[in-house]
């Protein structure tokens, strides 16, 4: 699930409950970015002293590229390079505003 549509139930709902599974979802959005990068980390270093791709960190990373959290963040930082071309081509602009992905916490028009 994209940061647009879950800004959009954000806002919709109001709910603590909803809120509280909202805030779940962000942070674990985050970790999933976290590992993303860690993981490149090990393969940059492991590529460089030892050469060669380590399968088992190919696999995470084919899996980590699939998931919107991660692909999000490679877009806003224009860091596409090694994705695949069906990750690529996700589109990452559901709501096609144009405006940069903003934390649930933060309303529309603050920031």
């Amino acid at each position: 699930m994209m940061l647009a549509t879950l800004r959009a139930i954000w806002v919709d709902h109001p709910d603590e409950h909803t809120r509280v599974l909202l805030r779940e979802i962000a942070r674990l959005h985050g970790v999933l970015r976290q590992v993303d990068q860690a993981s490149a980390t090990v393969a940059a270093v492991w590529l460089a002293e030892r050469g060669g791709r380590l399968t088992a960190l190919h696999q995470l990373n084919l899996l980590l590229e699939r998931e919107p959290a991660v692909m999000e963040q490679k877009v806003r930082r224009g860091s596409l390079r090694g994705v695949s071309p069906v990750a690529r081509a996700m589109n990452l602009d559901e709501d096609g505003d144009d405006f940069p992905v903003m934390p649930l916490d933060v309303p529309r028009g603050r920031l």
